[in-house]
């Protein structure tokens, strides 16, 4: 098995030999260098041992050798380990440590952040993009800080044992056997917890590394050990466990989600056997909650029944947290039950659908009833905002008075939850919920006719502009962009349904929102976005050709036809059938009026 070095060598040769090249012409385009020839030949008779990004990036991008070849040379090579150990090292060395590295992730070349990546082994780095790498190594660098925390703690569970392994002696030597037996108890559990907390370090140390599977083993092994103890404590450890596997799940995907379903689903068991009621109750409520976050993370037929079967568990929870018994616990998993029947009803087409989000309308209703502002501010905010976006999509798929009622609702849900959400206490929810509200005034404007129409739509741009004072392109980049994009939709509909200057102005603030929006959805870091931002591109472009305000349409016109082509890379019939269909139909329109004018 050949080295990285004589991998790349190899793949430096042919493909300088397929343009024709000398090893002097490739030494010129690369390097700038007519001295650097020998370089190049060192690097194609496998002679470098060690090669060094710096050196052969250049060279490869010349040859349009691309990251993910070179990603690939280096995961088959014989050496994978050591180059990565010796790219690591330099990394540490230029900027002082692995810490000082996680922490200047914006400062990194892409063959760093690559490096990094590979440590963590998060698989196939070379074909992650750039914006990829780096919220992974920023999910990553977290994690990474509280596992050293933990590792620096270990210590104070050793000096308990030193204690107690006195008190034992000074009994023996008393001849006290009765407290011999209660200390030794109490050596053993301590040392099962001294043990369980070096199991959950290698846990996290194995997550960290994006081992789940090691991590499951080593945790179940922990939390089974406890048995002998108290037959109920296995699923109090699994009930805490889970949590460290959906915080995993929700931040890198994986099996993360899965395994805390698992968890939490014995734990239930293990506690009804033993009666358990309220460690139950929690464990079914978990478990409801991870089974949706599955769910909602699946497509298909696999995603409709992991919804149903969070349903279900959820339900089964409320078996147990009565509102009579457990009113706060009641109200929270009615919010939970809610969130799960609003995700099967958003997924579910028809009459279902719609009967699926009236269920999650009526128990967001009821959480309400005990989850009222007075007693539980916060969580009455959050529950109005998820009433609010139910009511949405119910308004939104329902035709007439009734859905405009429904859109109203939704609207003056949002506006109550600002009402605790307001931008000095939570500038964060509060920008959330300003974007959801211009949503559902944009889904309002968009089906309202006349000066109310407009109206509606105005207010839906003016809070989009107010959730873009939070959120900064800065801070909150990708929800920034999404704002934009929103911005730029609800901009375009005025635009559309707006007659003389008036009307084009708005259509060209549109087309900034929209450019705005793709600073940030570049194709290699958000494709699909970037595609759906390209498209709406063009149907501004064309709005702009057919304006009654538009001397010449055909800048626009071409402009439109550029911007769906472009889309048109990414939208594919087998991936994105409705996407490729929409696009496809616009070029088919835009060519039609090109050429009505006579123009290719």
């Amino acid at each position: 098995m050949a080295s990285f070095g004589e991998l790349l060598g190899q793949e430096i040769r042919e493909a300088r030999e397929s343009r024709g090249w000398t090893q002097l012409d490739l030494a010129l385009t690369a390097l700038g260098d007519v001295n650097a020839e020998r370089r190049i030949r060192d690097y194609e008779t496998g002679k470098v041992n060690r090669p060094q990004a710096k050196v052969y990036q250049p060279i490869c991008d010349a040859l349009n050798i691309t990251r993910q070849t070179i990603g690939a040379l280096k995961a088959q090579a014989a050496d994978a380990k050591t180059v990565t150990d010796d790219e690591l090292l330099a990394l540490r060395t230029e900027k002082g440590s692995l810490e000082q590295a996680l922490s200047d992730l914006q400062t990194l070349t892409r063959a760093q952040l690559e490096t990094l990546a590979s440590r963590f082994e998060l698989d196939k780095p070379y074909e992650a993009s750039d914006g990829a790498l780096v919220e992974f190594l920023t999910n990553t660098a977290l994690d990474y800080r509280a596992l050293r925390a933990e590792v620096d703690a270990i210590d104070e569970g050793v000096k308990a044992l030193s204690n107690l392994k006195s008190s034992a002696m000074a009994a023996f030597d008393s001849g006290d056997l009765d407290e011999v037996e209660v200390l030794l108890s109490r050596v053993q559990e301590i040392a099962k917890d001294e043990a369980a907390k070096a199991a959950e370090i290698r846990a996290d140390a194995a997550l960290l590394r994006q081992r789940t599977g090691f991590a499951r083993a080593l945790l179940i092994d922990a939390a089974d050990s406890f048995a002998i103890l108290d037959p109920l404590e296995p699923a109090r450890r699994r009930n805490a466990y889970g949590l460290k596997f959906v915080h995993h799940g929700l931040r890198y995907g994986g099996d993360g989600l899965r395994i805390a379903a698992e968890f939490w689903e014995t734990c239930a068991d293990i506690a009804e056997r033993h009666g358990d009621d309220i460690l139950r109750g929690n464990a079914l409520s978990n478990l409801g909650a991870a089974l949706r976050n599955q769910g909602s993370h699946t497509d298909g037929p696999d995603g409709a029944a992991l919804l149903a079967q969070a349903v279900t568990a959820t339900r089964a929870a409320l078996e147990v947290r009565t509102r009579d018994a457990f009113p706060v616990d009641w109200a929270s998993t009615q919010n939970n039950l809610a969130i799960a029947l609003q995700t099967q009803g958003t997924r579910t087409a028809g009459p279902e659908g719609a009967a699926l989000l009236t269920q999650a309308v009526t128990t967001y209703r009821a959480a309400l009833e005990v989850t009222t502002r007075e007693t539980h501010p916060a969580d009455w905010a959050t529950t109005q905002n998820n009433l609010a976006i139910a009511l949405r999509n119910q308004g939104t798929r329902t035709a007439g008075p009734k859905g405009a009622t429904l859109l109203a609702q939704a609207v003056d849900a949002y506006r109550a939850a600002l009402e605790v959400r307001t931008r000095e206490a939570h500038p964060v929810d509060w920008a959330m919920t300003q974007t959801n509200l211009a949503n559902a005034l944009a889904t309002q404007g968009t089906r309202t006719a006349g000066p109310e129409g407009a109206a509606l739509l105005a207010q839906a741009v003016n809070a989009f502009r107010a959730a873009l004072e939070v959120q900064t392109r800065e801070t909150h980049p990708v929800d920034w962009a999404m704002t934009q994009n929103n911005l730029a939709n609800a901009l375009a509909t005025q635009g559309t349904r707006t007659a003389g200057p008036e009307g084009a102005v708005l259509l060209a603030q549109a087309l900034i929102a929209y450019r705005a929006a793709l600073e940030v959805r570049t194709r290699d870091a958000h494709t699909v976005d970037w595609a759906m931002t390209q498209n709406n591109l063009a149907f501004v472009e064309e709005a702009l050709a057919d304006h009654d305000t538009c001397p010449d349409p055909l800048p626009h016109l071409r402009a439109a036809l550029d911007h769906v082509t472009a889309a048109l890379e990414v939208y594919d019939p087998e991936h994105l059938p409705y996407d490729f269909g929409t696009a496809s139909n616009l070029k088919t329109r835009l060519k039609e009026k090109l050429a009505a004018l006579n123009t290719p």
